[in-house]
């Protein structure tokens, strides 16, 4: 009977301690994390390529971005990719955008989605012919 009692006692604690850790585990990682964000556009476009296309064949016209002003790497980004905004090739941009970071993107898309909260500015800088 006192055996009983002691497996028992062992299998409680066992059961507590593995809830424990699997609690524990729990976190905000499940969570889409939103961030307001200053994105700067350049005026000009740049180039990207599909994933996978290793001979560079489908060259895809993009907009060139950075978080920074003061940073001199531009990024890469689909046209389309800031839901709201409309992009004018010649015009350079400073736009105020949330960012969300997806807790569980899609395996063939980016972690992040874009959505415009204002157009800070927009200035003309040229007339960039198609």
């Amino acid at each position: 009977m006192k055996l009983m009692k002691t497996n028992e006692l062992i299998m409680f604690v066992m059961l507590l301690l593995g809830a424990t850790a699997l609690v524990s585990c729990l976190d905000n990682e499940d969570v889409d994390k939103v961030e307001e964000i200053t994105l700067y556009v350049s005026a000009e476009t740049g180039v990207t390529y599909h994933w996978g296309d290793d001979y560079r064949t489908n060259p895809i016209e993009c907009m060139l971005v950075r978080y920074d002003n003061s940073a001199t790497d531009w990024v890469t980004m689909d046209f389309g990719e800031i839901a709201g905004f409309t992009y004018e090739k010649g015009c350079e941009y400073k736009l105020k955008v949330q960012r969300t970071t997806l807790a569980n993107p899609p395996a063939d898309a980016s972690c992040y989605t874009w959505k415009l909260i204002e157009i800070l500015s927009s200035t003309r800088v040229a007339d960039i012919s198609e």
